[in-house]
């Protein structure tokens, strides 16, 4: 182990979110303990009212600092937020999630150990209106960005951008995102925590989850619309055939309820990653 850095940062980009869900997240970070960091919150949706609120948030171990940045896709504004860090440590979320008080706290300390260069927590649902049967699904978890691998701490293979840590001196050149995947101009792209998580451990070294901290992802009406999951599979798929390989889910339990929304939504999943391997050997 190493010592605790006195400083680090924290980060999270809005795409289009409302002001009201964006600021639940933003009283989340202020509430957290134990840290001292600097809050860089990059809107791509410029808001006078959000730049005021970081501005009223500050204090004297939570330094928010609001910049409004061109619509440019999750990948691109968090590769900004990495050029903008004067940290070793850099902490993400997401415009839809809540924190608990603890979290920084105990994510930053997991990135102490000196193998580790990634570490995520508990991502567990919000739900905005009562979610339909086929919504509760393990296959619909990856889509809905939820992961629970448990209440310990353990290895694993990948973890999720709304509750996420990255040590950037230790990761050097691999310090960015695919700025080919995540969400852009009005698609559902993902694979971008994935892809990033895959080439760490290609590098030699670990990615960590500890379920000892929860953030929770307010999932909204417009979500739980058949239009949106359709279009969630799609994209999905492509996504997958953009980074190559097999599609291979982080919740691989399977219920009843997984095969029939696998029998419904597969063809949607196997369009996307077919159009998405032609692009990738089209442009590389």
């Amino acid at each position: 182990m190493i010592d605790k850095p006195d400083l680090i940062t924290i980060a999270l980009t809005r795409y289009n979110e409302p002001d009201e869900l964006f600021a639940q997240c933003l009283k989340s970070i202020a509430a957290q303990e134990k840290v001292r960091a600097r809050v860089l919150v990059l809107d791509q949706k410029k808001s006078l009212s959000i730049k005021s609120m970081c501005g009223s948030l500050s204090s004297d171990n939570l330094v928010f600092e609001y910049l409004a940045v061109p619509e440019s896709g999750c990948a691109v504004a968090r590769n900004m937020a990495i050029n903008f860090c004067k940290t070793d440590i850099m902490l993400w979320t997401d415009p839809d999630v809540v924190l608990q008080p603890d979290w920084a706290d105990v994510l930053g300390n997991a990135l102490l150990n000196p193998e580790r260069a990634v570490a995520g927590g508990k991502i567990i649902p919000d739900w905005q209106r009562v979610p339909r049967w086929y919504m509760k699904a393990n296959i619909m978890k990856d889509h809905y960005s939820l992961i629970d691998l448990g209440d310990e701490e353990k290895e694993t293979d990948r973890i999720i951008g709304g509750s996420m840590g990255i040590h950037i001196r230790r990761l050097g050149a691999n310090a960015h995102f695919d700025e080919r995947l995540g969400r852009q101009k009005g698609t559902l792209l993902g694979g971008v925590d994935a892809e990033f998580c895959q080439r760490v451990i290609r590098a030699g070294w670990k990615v960590f989850y500890t379920g000892q901290t929860t953030a929770l992802h307010q999932i909204p009406q417009s979500r739980t619309n058949i239009s949106w999951i359709v279009k969630k599979f799609y994209y999905g798929g492509i996504s997958r055939g953009l980074r190559g390989g097999m599609p291979s889910p982080m919740n691989k339990k399977r219920e009843l309820e997984d095969y029939a929304v696998l029998l419904f939504f597969s063809p949607l999943y196997l369009a996307g990653l077919l159009i998405g391997r032609v692009s990738k050997n089209k442009y590389g």
